[in-house]
């Protein structure tokens, strides 16, 4: 236990992180830069709430010194907001479209076709599920209107049809959005409908100009949308988190990690909550930096180059970081992208640019339908680990997976478990064959093998939206087994290790398309799995470094490149130290758990490579094939400590697990910073007029330099002001100007500049 610590009231951040399979929560001083305790407790996804209040208590009882009242300031990462969207878990909003054409709508995401004007609805899907069922059940109120590109008025608001097209669907929303055409130009006839909308209903209104300054009008309104969906779902975790701090007497501003992992305020992001998806990756992002600071060589970690993986028990983060500077996909990548994606659906949310892959301790294990031979794949669908489940239910897993393993015969379904985790909905929404497979786990204590359930198509989709709902979850086999079959994990923190060893064996007898079985035995298996898990991260962060580079990350798929890891692979092999298991091993004490998995040849029969013609001979080569990764990654996350050495290894780079990895999130957290950003884009609609695009009735100037004055001042204060609502009121105001011309016989000829404000400042705290 730490030493006790004496403060002045307000010295520390609690950083609280919501995570898919953990919350981890930490105290962090404030002046001395240090975390003083940490806690970290399974994530319930059927009482969240509970969960963080949890944390909150063990991290407080932690360490002695430190009480509620030391505590300025509360500050939280969540996937609260990704996971309602995703889920289809948002409350129903209507979209206000003004000057939009429907089949510009319809190509955003937004089911317009065959609305008739006012006040039309979508009656052909119900808004649970998907995210795109989500947008395409949204009712759209479609309004003649808008503006031009330099602001000018198109066509009159018709603030009485208006009226009308609210009053056909208002029973049926909760919040409202508005977004009309080139509303970033001028926002007269957003800021119009809202008013006319709060008089009329007294609901909750999202105007789309408020949320970026950019161009694209029908995604700026899918954004605005999914923030109107968010605004209730995401008001009532703000209020819980207040609640469970007041029962804690811990009276601190509450603040939330945006997506650009900058910090706001509660109050702020119940208004704007859509800034909150991403808000985990984010995190830790900043939560690595500032771990790794030391190790990266410049005290501070900001001004280095790395790649970060944040390595979770759902899935991997992966950044990219050049000269201090998060980095995206360079140009002509593929993957580069302008707003955060979200269930497929692009959006105009800043975000930091970072790369999600299912790969993770949970991730599913299963044999690709057209693989090689012997080929397993992990994720990217998240299941409960085996050992998880027979920890949980010891009297009925074991028993269960036993009985499989006597089995005659082998089929798909043996090692696979459905467990019932929430509350069961009204049957009102049930199908009835989701009724009879709830009544059988219910019946059986709440877990039931699947093969006790008919093989049917029928039933299986039943399955499917049961856990969809998050009603009921499936245990199978996931790299946590196969960690807990070769000895890498603590039983105590990973559940019952028989669950993992039974699984594996079970798993082993399954036969890929060429009727072979894809491990010799458990053991073999759970080498094969871990191997797998290890190449594909490898992959995954390659493909990363690559983008950022401007190369294809498809590149690391072939050949060459898959030759080139295989090499890498071999060389690893042959240069770990004689004793792995020394703490000293390569210089790095995390070094040993997993050097021996490198070699292909502790898994007999099983290849590692896509194609085993690319197999290493034994024979010396004549070319050098050389692919990997230039820079350290610093991983984070609990199973880092585990894979990153072997990681890094296979790319030929070193492996930073900084300390606390395991609960970076909660750091990033705890030590991120309030950013706001306001931008005025400055146009020429005729030459020698300048229009600065601000709010609505934009001014018109006769000098460049008379327009760039006013629109610094106007966005300054609005930044100034924005940063102290989030929690900032002494922030920094910086400035750019990004002017663009045209050539014109012998001069350049002003067509538009952009001049971008950034305010930025420490939480006030308490």
């Amino acid at each position: 236990m730490p030493e006790p610590l004496g403060s002045p009231s307000g010295r520390f951040s609690l950083g609280i992180d919501t995570g898919g399979t953990f919350t981890d929560a930490v105290i962090y001083s404030r002046e001395s830069g240090v975390v003083v305790a940490t806690a970290k407790t399974p994530t319930r996804h059927g009482d969240l709430f509970g969960c963080v209040v949890e944390a909150m208590k063990q991290v407080l009882d932690a360490v002695d010194g430190v009480s509620a009242t030391d505590i300025g300031l509360v500050s939280v990462s969540t996937t609260l907001a990704t996971n309602a969207l995703v889920e289809g878990a948002g409350r129903p909003a209507a979209l206000v479209s003004i000057g939009f054409d429907a089949e510009h709508l319809a190509r955003a995401g937004l089911r317009t076709a065959g609305t008739t004007g006012l006040g039309a609805t979508n009656d052909d899907a119900n808004g649970a599920g998907t995210l795109a069922k989500s947008l395409a059940a949204a009712p759209v109120v479609m309004l003649a209107g808008g503006h031009g590109a330099h602001g000018d008025e198109i066509f009159p608001l018709d603030i009485g049809a208006l009226a009308a097209g609210v009053d056909r669907v208002n029973d049926d929303v909760d919040a409202y959005a508005v977004a009309a055409q080139f509303s970033v130009r001028n926002a007269a006839h957003e800021l119009a409908a809202r008013e006319a909308i709060r008089e009329r209903t007294g609901k909750p209104v999202t105007c789309s100009h408020e949320l970026s300054p950019r161009l694209g009008g029908p995604r700026r309104a899918v954004t605005t949308l999914l923030n109107a969906q968010l605004i209730s779902v995401t008001s009532r975790f703000v209020n819980a988190i207040g609640d469970a701090m007041s029962a804690l007497e811990l009276d601190a501003p509450l603040m939330v990690v945006r997506g650009d992992g900058s910090l706001v305020s509660g109050d702020f992001v119940s208004v704007r909550p859509i800034e909150t998806i991403l808000s985990g990756p984010a995190a830790s992002v900043i939560g690595a930096r500032r771990l790794a600071a030391a190790e990266l060589g410049d005290g501070s970690g900001l001004e280095t180059s790395c790649v970060i993986a944040d390595i979770g028990g759902t899935t991997t983060d992966i950044a990219s970081i050049r000269d201090g500077v998060v980095v995206g996909a360079a140009a002509g990548s593929s993957v580069e992208r302008d707003g955060a994606v979200v269930g497929g659906h692009a959006t105009m949310v800043t975000a930091l640019p970072m790369t999600t892959v299912g790969l993770g301790g949970d991730s599913e294990i299963w044999i690709p339908p057209e693989g090689d031979r012997g080929e397993i794949a992990v994720g990217p669908r998240r299941v409960v680990p085996l050992c998880i489940a027979a920890r949980e239910h010891p009297d009925v897993v074991v028993p269960m997976l036993t009985r499989q393993l006597e089995a005659d015969r082998v089929i798909a379904e043996h090692g696979q478990l459905l467990m019932l985790i929430a509350e069961v909905p009204p049957a009102a929404g049930l199908d009835t064959v989701d009724v009879q497979v709830l009544d059988l786990i219910g019946e059986a204590s709440g877990v039931l093998a699947l093969d006790e359930l008919r093989r049917s198509a029928r039933w299986r989709s039943a399955i499917g939206r049961l856990e969809r709902r998050g009603v009921v979850r499936r245990a199978a086999m996931t790299p946590t087994d196969a960690c807990a079959v070769l000895g890498l994990l603590d039983d105590t923190d990973f559940g019952d290790p028989r669950g993992a060893r039974l699984g594996a064996e079970l798993f082993s007898r399954q036969r890929d398309r060429y009727g072979a079985e894809v491990g010799a035995d458990g053991p073999h298996l759970a080498t094969h799995i871990v191997q797998t898990l290890l190449r594909s991260a490898a992959e995954s962060i390659l493909a990363v470094a690559l983008g950022a580079d401007g190369i294809t990350p498809a590149e690391t798929r072939r050949p060459l490149a898959q030759t080139a890891l295989d090499r890498r692979r071999q060389a690893a092999t042959e240069a770990r130290p004689a004793d792995p298991m020394s703490p000293t091993a390569a210089g790095n004490p995390f070094a040993n758990p997993l050097w021996g998995l490198l070699d292909p040849n502790d898994a007999p029969a099983v290849s590692v490579a896509d194609d085993p013609s690319l197999a290493r001979t034994q024979s010396a080569p004549l070319a050098r094939i050389d692919i990997g990764v230039a820079v350290p990654v610093v991983a984070i996350g609990a199973p880092a400590v585990t894979y990153a050495p072997a990681i890094a290894a296979l790319l030929g780079t070193t492996a930073i697990v900084p300390p606390h990895a395991e609960v970076a999130n909660a750091v990033g957290a705890a030590t991120a910073r309030v950013r706001i950003t306001k931008e005025i884009t400055i146009t020429a609609p005729r030459r020698g007029s300048y229009r600065a695009h601000w709010g609505e009735d934009p001014p018109t100037w006769h000098s460049l330099d008379e327009a760039r004055a006013w629109a610094t001042t106007q966005a300054s204060n609005a930044a100034r002001a924005e940063a102290a609502a989030a929690g900032a009121p002494d922030a920094e105001i910086t400035l750019d100007w990004d002017a663009r011309t045209a050539p014109s016989g012998d001069r350049e000829l002003f067509v538009e500049a952009t001049l971008r404000v950034i305010a930025t400042g420490r939480p006030a705290g308490r």
